[in-house]
């Protein structure tokens, strides 16, 4: 599947692609990692909180869960430690994740590399600073970014705007000429809310997320015609 609304004329001069989900296949981890520490907190979160939560940052989900794990009755003191307390867990469990079954989705290193030998290339990702870096360099993508923006990096992580603008301002490039590349909700408003043209990977299944364009491989021949196409043009207007 690949489908395009960008301009005819249109082409990125930077690029700027989500991590879990996208570049790593790491989604269902982290939602069984949710998984096992809403039942450690004996925690069920009603439909609109779990889907407020998909490609949330994790101090995000880690809050949530203090909140609807606080012990009844519990003082202004008790609750200020007991929120300090899972968010302390939240960040020790996921950052033992990378120690489970997880690859980079296939052909997103590939393409990865393709684009950084003509534009600038960043990642925009929800996950901490310390475990963002662990991600690129564990896999390899870190040789061919420009940068990479964690939710340590700015004021509001996804689906606020701040990352994507920070990314493309650290890149030097124009928002309105940047590709974006989500797979949430929460990552497409994001990239959109700082006026990106952003594509939809939807190799696990759509989510819902809108945007400019949806691809289901980063594999795909007509996909990958088109990153072609955009880097010729690119190049010729340097």
């Amino acid at each position: 599947m690949f489908e395009l609304s960008t301009p005819s004329d249109w082409y990125p001069t930077c690029a700027v692609f989500d991590c879990d989900g996208v570049l790593l296949d790491s989604e269902s981890t982290w939602q069984e990692v949710q998984d096992e520490l809403c039942a450690h907190y004996n925690v069920t979160f009603d439909a609109e909180t779990e889907d407020a939560l998909v490609g949330s940052a994790a101090i995000d989900f880690a809050k949530t869960l203090a909140e609807f794990s606080q012990p009844e009755g519990a003082s202004a003191e008790e609750k200020k430690a007991h929120e300090k307390s899972v968010i302390d867990h939240v960040f020790e469990v996921e950052s033992e994740m990378l120690k489970r079954d997880i690859d980079p989705v296939e052909g997103s290193l590939e393409t990865i590399a393709k684009l950084s030998r003509i534009i600038p290339v960043a990642v925009a990702s929800n996950s901490s600073g310390e475990l963002l870096t662990h991600k690129m360099q564990t896999f390899g993508f870190d040789q061919y970014l420009t940068t990479w923006v964690s939710a340590d990096d700015v004021k509001n992580p996804k689906p606020s705007p701040d990352m994507y603008l920070e990314a493309v301002r650290r890149l030097g490039g124009d928002p309105q000429y940047a590709l974006t590349v989500e797979d949430s909700k929460a990552g497409a408003r994001a990239a959109q809310g700082a006026g990106t043209q952003t594509m939809i990977y939807v190799g696990h299944g759509e989510t819902g997320a809108q945007g400019n364009g949806i691809f289901s491989s980063f594999n795909d021949p007509d996909f990958q015609a088109q990153i072609d196409e955009w880097l010729e043009k690119s190049e010729a207007n340097k």
